[in-house]
């Protein structure tokens, strides 16, 4: 949609529909202009009373995917849904049949009520939890549920400073995990290092400076295959642990500390000279005045919607608040 400001007329080309805010939507086929219309953003329809938006849904079974459910969540079962980013806060099961959904982020979500969300939907593959700061589950309260059998990505973010983060727990009941991004803003972290997961193969954490390395350790100890691994904002690392960090993981391949105040140019001098030794290859991206441009660059602009189901490509090199709402597979 354009400016809400802007006199210009519509356009359209093959790919995109721009149209002034007074553009009546009536005069437009859109489902005929794009017939393979994936994924709709239900807030753009608040402009718009004269469109039908559930029966648009329930009408054309190319739609997979919902950004919001304001407009839908009283209107039956919208059966051919599969992705949806909303803050479920009405009866779910009176909109999705049992197992429906595979891909779902959820806004102030109540996550004392994961279990039986996951016991509906057993075979999730990405979900993105936002906690209600008032109730969050990921800090404090421990997952005692059915397993995420399914589960490729986990993305659970919270900002309570006081309460213990139990992520890592929750990480246990997810076997087939392969991608994990975790925004803990807290010093209290559950880890039992004795639970391993051999497929997890990419790892971000963000934190405010409050992990210890001795912790670190302990986190990184349940991941011994990891490929790729990405810290924002740990200040107690320093180039001198390095060492300690890449032989706990043997399958490292890229180690990205940017945004860790210790780690410099030194860091990545020390790297090198272990891995000749060693002979292995990791990159190492970390602090410097004159970044490289080849580097990949740390992104915190949200995009709604991404196409592929590639969390290297979409998420590790981005802040937990810009990770994007929907990933078209």
């Amino acid at each position: 949609m354009m400016d809400v400001n802007s006199n210009k007329v519509d356009y359209i080309d093959a790919n995109s529909l721009w149209m002034n805010e007074y553009t009546n939507w009536n005069d437009y086929n859109l489902f005929k202009l794009f017939p393979n219309l994936k994924i709709i953003d239900t807030v753009a329809f608040d402009y718009h009373a004269s469109f039908n938006l559930p029966e648009i849904v329930k009408n054309n079974p190319q739609i997979k995917g919902l950004i919001g459910m304001d407009k839908l969540r009283k209107d039956g079962y919208l059966e051919n849904i599969e992705m949806c980013a909303a803050e479920f806060n009405f009866d779910y099961k009176k909109v999705f049949r049992p197992d429906q959904l595979k891909q779902v982020c959820c806004f102030r979500f109540h996550t004392n009520d994961l279990p039986s969300f996951i016991e509906y939907f057993p075979n999730l593959k990405r979900l993105n939890i936002e906690p209600r700061e008032e109730s969050i589950v990921s800090d404090g309260v421990f997952y005692h549920g059915p397993n995420l059998s399914s589960l490729k990505i986990l993305e659970l973010g919270t900002n309570n400073f006081f309460e213990q983060f139990t992520g890592f727990h929750l990480m246990g009941f997810c076997p087939s995990l392969e991608s994990a991004f975790f925004h803990c803003w807290t010093q209290y972290i559950y880890v039992d290092e004795s639970i391993k997961n051999y497929n997890l193969r990419d790892l971000v954490i963000e934190n405010t400076g409050l992990f210890s390395w001795s912790l670190l350790q302990r986190v990184l100890s349940k991941f011994p295959n990891l490929h790729h691994l990405g810290i924002r904002g740990i200040r107690k690392i320093k180039y001198s642990n390095l060492e300690e960090l890449v032989k706990l993981l043997p399958e490292l391949k890229i180690l990205d500390l940017r945004k860790c105040k210790n780690v410099n140019h030194k860091s990545a001098d020390f790297l090198s000279k272990y891995c000749i030794k060693e002979n292995r290859s990791i990159v190492i991206y970390h602090n410097c005045e004159n970044e490289p441009i080849e580097w990949p660059k740390l992104v915190n602009t949200r995009e709604q919607i991404v196409y592929g189901f590639d969390f290297m490509k979409h998420c590790f090199y981005k802040t937990f608040n810009s990770l994007p709402v929907l990933m078209d597979e």
